[in-house]
């Protein structure tokens, strides 16, 4: 299985320099409860490292999915056998995944579905989320816009330490809507002595009427919003879906 984009070289750092915000998880928990108060089960396309479900898996039974087996590594050390929350965790494909079980909401966040560069692979993923939806469930997603990642590749690359080990990033427009994410992280062994990981990882997006005209063929689009809670404009930088399975 060859993924999409492969985030095994940087997975070890990757929760000190991207990490997760209890705010957002929490911002995401309340749109599923807005729409669903009765959710049992949930399902996270792009699980990554697993800090979003280790947040969720307090309050509901949470699965999740993701192609970097490094990542899943990580993550399945925040859920011991033996510890009192659990997760289901699977090496499949956003895109192309199969479980033998119905959710009652699925969430793909922090610009995951960003990294399906094909529009075809957006339409495919919206298929498998309903199929794997309850009836009334509900489907949270984010998107980094066009506008964010114009913005992006616009500047000069910028660098972030954490400890003592370095990151940098430059991101640039290789095709319409797509962009490169070069990563490059410095890891500080000892002393001025450092190591390099490096890996490409591309994003693509596309209009927001383009993405509503999708989703209106198998959900209920019942809000786009920005994580502070403004209204959705042409120079928004990430974009809130919530959607409700057409039964």
């Amino acid at each position: 299985m060859k993924p999409v984009n492969n985030y095994d070289k940087i997975a070890k750092f990757y929760d000190d320099v991207i990490g997760r915000s209890f705010e957002s998880t929490h911002f995401i928990k309340d749109l599923i409860n807005e729409y669903n108060s009765n959710v049992s089960d949930i399902l996270e396309l792009g699980c990554g490292t697993g800090s979003v479900l280790e947040v969720l898996a307090y309050d509901f039974n949470v699965t999740g999915i993701d192609q970097s087996s490094e990542m899943l590594k990580i993550a399945e050390k925040k859920f011991p056998r033996h510890g009192t929350n659990w997760a289901e965790l699977y090496r499949q494909s956003i895109d192309d995944f199969k479980l033998d079980k119905k959710f009652d909401a699925v969430i793909c966040v922090y610009d995951t579905i960003n990294h399906l560069t094909r529009f075809s692979q957006w339409k495919k993923l919206f298929r498998k989320v309903r199929e794997h939806l309850k009836p009334s469930g509900v489907f949270v997603f984010d998107i980094n816009t066009i506008s964010k990642l114009d913005n992006l590749s616009f500047i000069s690359s910028f660098v972030n330490k954490f400890k003592n080990n370095y990151l940098i990033m430059d991101v640039k427009k290789i095709r319409k809507n797509v962009y490169n994410w070069e990563l490059k992280v410095f890891e500080n062994i000892k002393d001025d002595n450092f190591k390099l990981y490096s890996e490409n990882i591309e994003e693509a997006s596309f209009p927001i009427k383009e993405i509503k005209e999708e989703l209106r063929k198998d959900f209920v689009i019942k809000k786009t919003i920005t994580e502070d809670s403004k209204r959705v404009s042409g120079s928004s930088d990430r974009i809130y879906f919530v959607c409700k399975k057409r039964n």
